[in-house]
């Protein structure tokens, strides 16, 4: 065997103590909840696939010393079947970082049987994705902000500088601001009261109406009930990111019009995971997105862009920005990739490591 093999199930100790060490709190030893959420999301997975496992690399004396998440998707692609391999974390330990292990794990894991492998990632990982043949997508790396109260944002932003300890005095300063800009219609983030209303989205719900909004796409998600009833658990148990909410979007005569899924943080960011509507209803689900963010107290709401939000986005006081990483795609078939690069795709933050918890969750 060489030093690159697939996670056992008494391997994720190992796994979780080096992700604890490298990129969470630095101490050695992880806690047991991250331990059971490794578990979980990376072998109790229901779309766990045998052909596509998480990846160890591992030192003369046994060690873990590297690894790479593996997250499977099923999609459909011009109506056919295909399996994409979400690359999730990438980590390797201090003492082996002149071995490249980082990258020797992900070119182990691109020349696996999935048609797709897609990640989000910046800096030397986008190098190496692309060195590997990978693409970047370059408008899905875009993201999309719209502030909800001037108030709220200003005091985040006090939080995001070090500079708590001032709010006290900023507040009022702060609310005088929101109270004269609420005044001035270029200014104001007042958002109108929807003329539609919602139902919780279900399981059920997406999977019965995901190829009408989707079909004209050449890629899109192939959900099943079993694989999103676990997911919006494993989504709703991140609290970090706030509450999550799942709102399904009907006019005044009850035809629906589309969806959201998205994280409510109170004062703080609100993290939009996907939104799914035909181009003609994307402003009605948008209105409701952004009022239903208001009255929960979310001071900015952020989601990532895609070619249908475009237009209604730009007439909503939203503003385009790339702080995050690059979404990446990789293929041996080069029409998939291309409806990735195109736009012609449905992959949102849901599809992705986006939403997952373990960089900030705490896990008792």
């Amino acid at each position: 065997m060489g030093p690159i093999r697939a996670l056992q199930l008494e391997d994720v100790p190992q796994v979780a103590n080096l992700y604890e060490l490298v990129t969470r709190s630095g101490s050695p030893v992880a806690s047991p909840g991250l331990i059971r959420y490794f578990e979980r999301t990376l072998l109790g997975h229901p779309w766990f696939d045998p052909e596509l496992p998480s990846l160890v690399y591992v030192d003369e004396h046994g060690q873990v010393v590297g690894f790479i998440g593996s997250h499977v998707r099923h999609m459909t692609f011009k109506n056919r079947h295909i399996r994409a391999a979400l690359s999730g974390q990438l980590v390797s330990h201090p003492a082996v970082r002149g071995r490249a292990v980082g990258t020797l794990l992900l070119r182990k894991y691109l020349s696996g049987p999935q048609d797709m492998t897609l990640t989000s990632a910046g800096g030397e990982t986008t190098r190496i994705w692309r060195a590997l043949g990978g693409s970047v997508a370059h408008l899905n790396s875009i993201s999309w902000m719209r502030p909800l109260h001037w108030r709220a944002a200003g005091e985040l932003a006090l939080d995001r500088a070090d500079k708590a300890a001032w709010k006290p005095v900023a507040r009022p300063v702060l609310a005088f601001g929101q109270a004269i800009a609420e005044r001035i219609s270029a200014t104001s983030l007042r958002v109108p009261q929807p003329s539609t209303r919602a139902e919780v989205l279900t399981p059920q719900a997406l999977v019965e109406h995901l190829p009408s909004l989707t079909g004209h796409l050449m890629l899109r998600p192939d959900y099943d009930q079993t694989f999103l009833e676990w997911l919006f658990r494993e989504m709703t148990a991140v609290t970090a990111l706030g509450n999550l909410t799942r709102s399904l979007i009907r006019d005044q005569r009850g035809r629906m019009l589309g969806w959201y899924v998205s994280y409510f943080k109170k004062g703080g960011i609100g993290q939009v995971m996907q939104i799914a509507a035909k181009e003609r209803d994307m402003g009605p689900v948008l209105n409701h997105l952004f009022h239903h963010a208001r009255r929960a107290g979310v001071a900015i709401l952020s989601g990532q862009l895609e070619r249908p939000l475009f237009e209604p986005l730009s007439q909503r006081h939203c503003y385009l920005h790339q702080l995050g990483g690059n979404l990446l795609v990789h293929s041996r078939d080069p029409e998939i990739t291309d409806s990735v690069l195109l736009g012609h795709a449905l992959l949102s933050r849901m599809d992705g490591e986006r939403w997952m918890g373990h960089p900030m969750q705490p896990f008792g």
